[in-house]
């Protein structure tokens, strides 16, 4: 039956249909989860990143404070020596100050650099924990769409279902009205089943009938209101310079009735 092929035909071009988006899909996917264990691993790289830059700041805030306390040390010995010691000579003495300066000098270059090397450490952390963050964000955007490719996936197998068993039953049909010899009661649930999805195609023919109905009313009512406005405007259109003319004559006629008055009055009675 021409019915029933044509359906076959169409369910058939559908099912084929959901079967290349799927592929599409599932090959979307594929990339997609190939961009989270990339991001992961990114994720992983840059956290070991954070640990050792951690890791490396201890020793560097050690050496700090030993550098902090050889100058404290060295402040200590000098102020301890700003007096002369009896029995020193002056010179000895002198010599002695200056050792001791130069002595703390170095020792304050050194605590510099050692809290400039804590300083860098730090910063190293820093680096390494927006790293972890712009990693973080990188697996959160890729798991959001291997979640929305997989809902998508998902979402086609019910239509997919409710094709198949349509086709199914299709093909049902056509194997019974097919078969030889016939059978009377095949054919008729056959032609029961016919008449009922005849009858809801008609419902919904008859539906959209109406609606198509409604729709044209309706445009045909707006067609005529836009005709009605574009009159409306056409005569505004018109009737506006003749509205102008009359008023610029009224004006003129009220200035020479006005320039007429102005004489009799000058004239007298």
């Amino acid at each position: 039956m021409p019915y029933l092929e044509q359906e076959t035909a169409r369910l058939q071009t559908a099912l084929q249909a959901l079967a290349a988006q799927q592929t599409t899909l599932t090959t979307q996917l594929t990339t997609q989860q190939q961009a989270v264990t990339a991001a992961q691993a990114q994720r992983t790289t840059a956290q070991n990143g954070v640990t050792q830059a951690q890791a490396r700041i201890p020793p560097l805030q050690a050496a700090a404070a030993a550098a902090d306390a050889q100058v404290a040390e060295v402040q200590q010995t000098l102020l301890d020596a700003s007096e002369p010691p009896q029995g020193i000579p002056p010179a000895t003495w002198r010599a002695r100050l200056a050792a001791l300066r130069k002595q703390l000098t170095q020792a304050q270059t050194a605590a510099t650099a050692a809290h400039a090397k804590v300083t860098v450490a730090q910063q190293g952390v820093a680096q390494a924990q927006a790293q972890v963050r712009a990693a973080d964000v990188q697996v959160s955007a890729a798991t959001a769409a291997v979640q929305a490719t997989q809902a998508a996936i998902a979402a086609l197998q019910p239509r997919r279902q409710e094709l198949q068993a349509t086709l199914a039953e299709i093909e049902r049909m056509n194997a019974e009205v097919t078969r030889d010899p016939l059978a009377r009661d095949a054919l008729q649930r056959v032609a029961a089943d016919l008449s009922a999805r005849t009858a809801t195609l008609e419902d919904s023919l008859l539906t959209t009938r109406f609606e198509l109905e409604d729709a044209e009313t309706l445009l045909a009512s707006a067609i005529t209101r836009r005709n009605e406005l574009a009159t409306l405007l056409a005569d505004l259109a018109r009737q506006i310079p003749e509205a102008e003319a009359q008023q610029a004559a009224t004006q003129q006629a009220l200035a020479a009735a006005e320039a007429e008055v102005g004489t009799h009055l000058q004239d007298g009675p």
